[in-house]
């Protein structure tokens, strides 16, 4: 039969491991991803670096249009404003 401090052990153990994930998910929240300075989508990859300016992808890196594979985000993370063929085009098709 086990003893009493034995139960309290792995009881604390338990508490102690679900205040360091509580911890880290804080500490995750708390630090925002990095933004693209073209298309200020927030970037859950590694970022492209061009003269101490972050970006997403080469495309925005460029000056657009943007190439990254959106995949990864739910609709209501994206930040930015996602245009999908010309300026023109869009008008044409949300005034139907």
């Amino acid at each position: 039969m086990k003893r009493q401090e034995d139960f309290e052990h792995v009881y604390n153990k338990d508490d102690e491991h679900k205040q360091r994930k509580q911890n880290k998910a804080i500490s995750a929240n708390s630090q925002k991803p990095p933004r693209c300075a073209n298309c200020d989508i927030d970037i859950l990859w590694p970022p492209t670096m061009v003269a101490e300016t972050t970006y997403c992808c080469t495309g925005c890196a460029a000056g657009g249009p943007c190439c990254c594979d959106y995949s990864q985000y739910r609709s209501v993370n994206i930040s930015g404003v996602i245009h999908y063929g010309s300026d023109e085009e869009a008008l044409n098709t949300s005034s139907d």
